[in-house]
């Protein structure tokens, strides 16, 4: 993955990366301007010293991971981008050591946790420089210590999660109607403790910009240079198939039906019964419910699909539900390749990923299925012919 990443280090193809905007907030940080790190003008003039031009993307992370970048600002960008790019394809390479601990078919083949690494959009997040391996990771060690039992340390870990909070605030959510008390409570601690780091680095003016900059950034669907098509979310879906009018309204209420859903599913009996299928529901409803969600961000997803598979291998889940939660699980791994084969295109902005956001749904679907509660069977319901 690493030679086929090689182009990416290109001067051109660099500085179209999302890690220009990490780089320049790390540089920012290093230079004592936290304070000021979620102005416009701040960010402006550094963005248009490494790029040689106008930005209109800006940094938009929370200011703990800012300085936590900033030791690759002491590099050249280039071998920032390099090291960074190695970074992230270790954790994915520890993957598969997280996954055999907690899916039984990984842990008897640990190579087919290698298979994830042909996941398109976990290949995009690495191509762009973007978080979202980072965010994966951080929730697969999240989960895995939830299924040791350790539900502080699991909260606490799914604390960094918060460097895209979109997303671990919705699973948080769910793990606290399901009575996760304890997992919550790490979470809160673990919040503390990142919010704490942020005003050091930002002092308490600089971080309520924060707060400001990204509601604005959200009004304004970020100055005018989002492509709304390139979401695998409710308004993603609709902007690409030209539904514009009433888009916020319609996006908000997918998105209230999800949430719902989930909240059904996570005060379920069989939610405890099937924690892993629970898990994934959570985390793709979080992806599909969220106002932001590109497609680099579906890399989450692989987490899911691993758990929905080793449900299905493994026997614990069987039927027709167990064949549909497989499709649609398949479905969701390959589809983005097959968009991209159809289009024609090596730019995968351009072939209608969108259409990723249908998918979703039907794993969501297949989810929700086997865990919506269900009417127990009395016998004085049965008849003599169902006997």
């Amino acid at each position: 993955m690493f030679v086929a990443l090689i182009p990416s280090t290109r001067h051109d193809r660099l500085m179209a990366t999302d890690f220009v905007n990490f780089y320049a907030a790390g540089t920012i940080v290093r230079a004592g301007n936290g304070a000021t790190l979620y102005y416009a003008a701040t960010q402006e003039p550094v963005l248009r010293s490494i790029l040689g031009g106008e930005s209109f993307n800006y940094f938009l992370h929370p200011p703990f991971f800012a300085a936590a970048i900033v030791p690759l600002s002491y590099l050249k960008i280039k071998s920032a981008f390099v090291v960074w790019t190695l970074f992230n394809l270790a954790l994915v390479g520890l993957l598969p050591m997280i996954l055999a601990e907690c899916t039984a078919f990984v842990a008897r083949r640990p190579i087919l946790g290698l298979v994830g690494m042909s996941f398109f959009p976990l290949f995009t997040s690495l191509a762009l420089g973007q978080s979202s391996i980072v965010l994966l990771f951080v929730l697969s060690m999240g989960y895995l210590l939830l299924t040791k039992r350790h539900d502080v340390a699991a909260g606490l870990v799914l604390a960094l999660a918060t460097i895209k909070f979109q997303y671990v605030l919705v699973i948080v959510g769910f793990l606290l109607t399901a009575r996760k008390f304890r997992v919550v409570a790490g979470f809160a601690a673990g919040g503390a403790v990142l919010c704490l780091v942020s005003l050091l680095v930002t002092g308490p003016a600089g971080f309520a910009q924060y707060v400001r900059f990204v509601c604005d950034f959200n009004l304004h669907d970020g100055y005018g240079v989002m492509r709304l098509a390139e979401m695998v979310n409710w308004r993603g879906f609709l902007a690409g198939m030209g539904w514009i009018e009433h888009m916020q309204e319609y996006s908000a209420a997918g998105s209230a039906a999800l949430l719902l859903l989930g909240i059904a599913c996570s005060r379920s009996p069989r939610a405890a019964e099937h924690p892993d299928l629970a898990f994934s529901l959570y985390v793709a409803i979080a992806l599909a419910a969220s106002p932001y969600a590109f497609s680099h961000d579906a890399a989450v997803l692989l987490l899911p699909i691993f758990l929905a598979m080793d449900s299905v291998v493994s026997g614990r889940i069987s039927g027709a539900g167990a064949s549909a939660l497989a499709c649609a699980s398949v479905l969701v791994f390959v589809w983005p390749i097959i968009l991209l084969v159809m289009n024609g295109d090596d730019n995968w902005w351009h072939s209608r990923i969108y259409l990723v956001f249908p998918a979703i749904l039907l794993f969501i679907a297949a989810l929700a299925v086997e865990l919506y509660p269900r009417k127990p069977i009395s016998l004085e319901s049965m008849t003599p012919t169902s006997i």
